[in-house]
């Protein structure tokens, strides 16, 4: 028994010792530059992406559409305190299409679900960015390929009756989807909207380094770094002497 004892003692030890090796060579692996880059270009879209994509820019000239964008990019924490969290929260949550107005502020996303049943991690994904974009005023579309309305009712599926009216889309007679009050309405809450977005995004310039929309790039913005620069003792004596004397 005393020799069992004494095998086990030092062979426990040894076996730590050799999977920390291990996993110490691993991360090396990982992190060295890699010998080979088994790569390839990839599609930005799939086929029916590239579909609905095509009919997005024709029925709404006016907006921006994007492909395949992060929920990091359009939403973010209300205070400081609580960026990490919500960083780790949303990074890996994207959508496939998202419509904004020409200054950037998103209006509509739009994913295309493939056909089945989800699994118990896409449904909980599902309901996190549901509530995500529920928050942040942002309409949330789902739809299965090539199940989008028509080209001439798509403007009013990806932005509301009222948000169709002021692209200038038209129904049955020519007249206008929605009443002119209800367009002015909804332009003027838009507006607050981009303001209120504005504003909150203030405190993203705090240098946030794990995302480059977190971090304040001062090498692009001449205005992070000027400050006013002290005056010597020529220069006084120059604007003085410059200086144009008043009439006695």
């Amino acid at each position: 028994m005393q020799v069992i004892l004494t095998m086990l003692a030092g062979l426990v030890p040894g076996m730590l010792l050799g999977g920390w090796l291990r996993a110490r060579h691993l991360r090396r692996q990982h992190r060295g530059w890699p010998e080979r880059w088994d790569l390839q270009p990839r599609p930005l879209f799939t086929a029916h992406e590239r579909a609905l994509y095509r009919e997005l820019r024709a029925a709404l000239p006016q907006h921006l559409i994007l492909a395949k964008v992060s929920l990091l990019r359009f939403c973010q924490a209300a205070s400081q305190r609580d960026v990490r969290h919500w960083y780790d929260r949303l990074q890996p949550l994207t959508v496939s299409l998202l419509v904004c107005t020409p200054n950037g502020t998103a209006i509509t996303a739009i994913d295309l679900e493939a056909p089945g049943s989800a699994t118990a991690s896409q449904s909980r994904a599902l309901r996190l960015k549901e509530a995500v974009l529920a928050t942040c005023r942002v309409r949330y579309l789902r739809c299965l390929p090539e199940q989008w309305p028509q080209p001439a009712l798509l403007s009013a599926w990806v932005l509301g009756h009222a948000g169709a009216a002021g692209t200038g889309s038209t129904g049955q007679g020519g007249t206008l989807i929605a009443e002119p009050l209800v367009s002015a309405g909804d332009q003027l809450a838009r507006r607050l909207r981009e303001r209120r977005a504005e504003r909150a995004a203030r405190w993203a310039e705090s240098g946030f380094a794990p995302d480059s929309f977190f971090a304040f790039d001062s090498r692009i913005d001449p205005a992070a770094n000027s400050v006013p620069a002290p005056l010597d003792a020529d220069d006084l004596a120059t604007d003085a002497g410059s200086a144009p004397r008043r009439q006695g």
